[in-house]
């Protein structure tokens, strides 16, 4: 498939419409829940289709991981449409400023892929400044698209969700104490909360949650905070000691539903 820009805008012009409060990805197979130009908040895909997750071993850098993708999904006969989520890990925190920078080649390549609606993406994304052993340029470590379903399980993909709302502002900035990690907490399993009942699901419906943290969070698996998912515990969380990529941010949260993950050899 030509992923030239020219191609590229006439499949976004023909294939995407809005539809009520969710844009739709008709090549692609999945619906939109919009956010802003950076990520979507999260992704459904058509009926008969499912999400399905690829972990990469080792992970790529980010300019790499672009034709690894583009062969990947050509190779599972899916038009590079159905790509809807990418999951980066990064050597540290950004400043506003290379936070800003570093989206602009990013997407301009969505927007030759066909996935952006005006300056809106259409794909999820994960972004996180690991603590310990952190890559030395940014890399893919994960990416999602859809498939013809295989079974009837609800999957989808979000956004991971930050301690930071959607002015910008950092929550409880420049504290750590343990009051303020409890409050950035807090933040992100609301706002990921609110996002899966956007989508018309709800913590039941993940497979896995993940949480990124540098700092101590008190009681983080009391009924407050991560307890308040409900039996979604019983599939356990991961725990990662890192941060989110803007600097001042502390937590960041993460919640999937795919039954469907491959471990894929990049060597």
């Amino acid at each position: 498939m030509s992923t030239t820009p020219d191609s590229s805008d006439r499949t976004n012009a023909t294939s995407i419409a809005a539809a009520a409060d969710l844009i739709d990805n008709a090549a692609g197979a999945y619906r939109i829940l919009p956010s802003g130009a950076a990520y979507c908040t999260g992704i459904v895909p058509h009926e008969g289709f499912e999400v399905v997750r690829v972990q990469l071993e080792p992970w790529l850098p980010l300019d790499e991981a672009y034709p690894f993708i583009e062969r990947h999904l050509a190779n599972a006969g899916r038009p590079i449409q159905a790509f809807c989520g990418i999951e980066i890990r990064q050597p540290g925190p950004l400043t506003r400023d290379r936070w800003a920078g570093f989206n602009v080649p990013y997407l301009a390549q969505l927007r030759r892929w066909g996935l952006m609606h005006g300056d809106l993406s259409l794909v999820c994304r994960s972004n996180i400044a690991l603590a310990v052993a952190p890559p030395s340029i940014a890399s893919v470590c994960a990416f999602s698209y859809t498939r013809p379903a295989t079974s009837r399980h609800t999957s989808f993909c979000l956004s991971g969700t930050a301690d930071i709302d959607s002015q910008g502002n950092i929550i409880a900035e420049g504290d750590t104490s343990p009051a303020a990690m409890q409050q950035r907490a807090r933040y992100t399993i609301d706002v990921i909360g609110s996002s899966l009942a956007q989508l018309g699901l709800s913590w039941q419906d993940t497979s896995q949650i993940a949480i990124f943290h540098v700092h101590d969070i008190p009681d983080l698996w009391g009924p407050s905070l991560l307890g308040a998912t409900g039996d979604a515990l019983r599939r356990g969380v991961l725990v990662y000691r890192a941060r989110p990529p803007i600097a001042g941010g502390e937590v960041e949260l993460e919640a999937r539903g795919v039954r469907h993950e491959t471990v894929v050899s990049t060597r």
